[in-house]
């Protein structure tokens, strides 16, 4: 086994209100928790002491109120790289990932940004790019409207080119300071970048040493063509959906097969898969969690994309039918049986009316997500690992407080005891969790062979 799979890797994401739309609404969940340093605070230190190899920051440019039924976390986010160095703060080991999104950033603050932060951090950053999905974000650029896919790829490349060059634009010992001669620098280790393409034009340096990983490590998601292909190219963590597991198996051979075309091989990038996970002292104890928040749903019972995902009708029938009464349900296809089968997974019984479905798929939409006891969610994480539908899990709470305390209390011991998860951090860095090497500065690189060929 590689050194980056010799455990699972796994990674909390802070949803502050909770995964699930209704996590909120639960008596012990807090809904200022976005804002609340206290709350923050104890949520990253909670993970750090259940030894996860990061914190997941997600970020997003738009947040309008009348979303807030779907995706309160939305409405409510806060900025992604000032809430990173607030968790450096309070943190020593853990990984922190954050989000930025290129198509509504400039590279050369960002790449100023992030290098800061590495440092603060000792090294412990992550960058997840995203191009960003929301058409109303353009307005609050002061632009008549959002570029479509191609035009924020071609643009991502360009972005991340110049981020990684400036990043690499002090080279380590560019930093003399010498006292005796007044050398603060050495100029010859400092290097303009002079970056000409169709959407940037940047000359650099950066005004910040190079940071304590070289290169900060990258992550990705999405599922068209042109995001697997970019992350193929630049990324050394990759996001993947949270399916079942035979497309979770076929999903990861694609990912993984795609690398080679840029010179890297299946292990050199790591797939850790977004799942919610409902965790209990017991199964019944998680299983009626779940209920509970299922009832507290907010929705108008809009059964469209319910009815085009089973494959029939569903209009005619009241909420409270049970499945097994439906009759064109009776031989469902492949789809409808995995959608029904994961519904009576969650609710833990086999007896699920088309409301509980309904409110499943609402959610999920028609995905993977763990409810049970511990033993169950380890068996499914070690399933997934030993079958290489995924590298590792970040982790979707549905609710907070309450769900990442059972986690650590609960899971990460029975991972532990199976030899799936760390004991404790092998190392400081990102990149030391991962198993990712610290790449060699690509300007000392080329100035050592100038430097050959002209002793040659």
């Amino acid at each position: 086994m590689s050194e980056n799979r010799k455990h699972i890797r796994l990674g909390f994401s802070i949803w502050a209100t909770g995964y699930h739309p209704a996590g909120w609404r639960l008596p012990e969940a807090r809904v200022d928790g976005t804002f609340d340093p206290r709350f923050l605070t104890r949520m990253a230190q909670l993970s750090e002491r259940g030894k996860l190899d990061f914190f997941f920051i997600g970020d997003r440019v738009v947040g309008l109120p009348e979303t807030q039924a779907e995706h309160p976390n939305l409405v409510l986010r806060p900025e992604a790289l000032t809430l990173a160095s607030y968790v450096a703060a309070v943190t020593k080991k853990i990984g922190i990932v954050t989000t930025v999104n290129t198509t509504y950033s400039d590279p050369f603050n960002v790449a100023r940004a992030t290098a800061t932060a590495d440092h603060l951090s000792g090294g412990r950053l992550a960058f997840n790019i995203v191009t960003g999905r929301d058409p109303e974000a353009a307005a609050n650029f002061g632009r008549s409207e959002h570029w479509g896919t191609d035009h924020r790829f071609d643009n991502a490349v360009e972005y991340i080119e110049i981020v990684k060059r400036l990043w690499d634009s002090w080279e380590d010992d560019a930093l003399v300071g010498d006292k005796a001669s007044g050398l603060f620098i050495n100029p010859e280790a400092v290097h303009r970048i002079n970056y000409k393409g169709d959407h940037y034009s940047v000359a650099g340096p950066l005004n910040i040493a190079r940071p304590p990983q070289g290169q900060i490590p990258l992550l990705t998601a999405g599922a068209s063509e042109r995001s697997k292909d970019f992350g193929a190219r630049f990324a050394d963590v990759r996001f993947g959906t949270a399916l079942h597991l035979e497309p979770a198996k076929a999903y990861y051979a694609d990912i993984k097969g795609r690398l080679a075309a840029y010179g890297r091989n299946p292990d050199d990038q790591s797939l850790v898969t977004g799942i919610a996970v409902y965790v209990g002292h017991t199964a019944r104890e998680a299983h009626d969690k779940y209920r509970e928040i299922q009832d507290l749903t907010v929705t108008n019972y809009d059964l469209g994309p319910l009815s085009g995902a089973l494959g029939i009708d569903l209009t005619a029938y009241r909420l409270d039918t049970p499945v097994s009464d439906i009759e064109e349900l009776a031989s469902p296809s492949t789809t409808a049986r995995r959608i029904i089968d994961q519904a009576k997974g969650s609710f833990g019984t086999d007896r699920v009316t088309l409301r509980d479905v309904f409110l499943y798929f609402r959610r999920s939409g028609g995905g993977a997500e763990i409810v049970g006891d511990a033993k169950a969610i380890a068996d499914r994480f070690e399933e997934w690992f030993q079958e290489r539908a995924a590298d590792g899990f970040i982790l979707f709470p549905p609710y907070l407080p309450g769900t990442a305390e059972l986690f650590v209390e609960l899971v990460i011991p029975e991972l532990q005891r199976r030899g799936l998860f760390r004991t404790e951090y092998e190392g400081k860095t990102f990149r030391d969790h991962f198993g990712l090497t610290r790449p060699a500065n690509l300007y000392a690189q080329a100035r050592s062979r100038q430097n050959s060929s002209e002793a040659a």
